[in-house]
């Protein structure tokens, strides 16, 4: 009879933490929903709320959905267009023959290489909570993207290659974010 007491004991005690495991792992859900949700509704007020989206979501490292992270997450993924925008015209200038072509080329892997190093500037300004400098460096990375435009009018007269003017629209689309994100914070 002892025995069937507490064979019941330990049923009890293994059902309650099963109960409580399950009431734990349900309750994450709703946290992260509410952090889904947080996001939504800032990405909703920026100029670019898709642009806002699916950066914020790509970025899984991101521990809280406090302003500052959220801004140097938008942050980091207008770096790394300015990259990829930087490497693109690099490409783009090694593999063209015409004179004038050749030098918008030049001026934009330059620009955009300064545009890039400019965003680290930001980033890790942002990391020390100087937000008035951050803000600055990514206002200057934006008038990097001005300066290869004007090198294409200037030099070649000819539109900017679509493969390089997607990369450069899209850092200017998550400028547009950061912009929105500097005025929260």
């Amino acid at each position: 009879m002892d025995w069937f007491r507490y064979g019941h004991g330990v049923i009890f005690t293994i059902a309650t933490q099963f109960l409580l495991l399950v009431f734990l792992l349900s309750s994450k859900p709703v946290e992260a929903e509410d952090d889904k949700t947080l996001v939504r509704k800032i990405c909703s007020q920026t100029l670019e709320p898709n642009v806002c989206l699916n950066c914020i979501s790509a970025d899984t490292g991101r521990g809280t959905s406090n302003i500052t992270d959220l801004t140097f997450s938008v942050l980091f993924c207008m770096y790394s267009q300015a990259i990829y925008a930087h490497q693109c015209a690099d490409h783009l200038f090694q593999n063209t023959a015409a004179v004038q072509l050749k030098k918008s080329f030049q001026v934009c892997k330059d620009v955009l290489f300064s545009a890039s190093n400019t965003l680290w500037d930001g980033l890790t300004k942002l990391e020390v909570s100087d937000y008035k400098n951050a803000h600055l460096s990514a206002g200057i990375a934006h008038l990097d993207l001005f300066q290869c435009v004007f090198a294409f009018r200037r030099y070649a007269n000819v539109p900017i290659p679509s493969v390089l003017l997607n990369y450069m629209v899209q850092t200017k689309r998550l400028f547009d974010v950061a912009q929105f994100m500097f005025l929260l914070i």
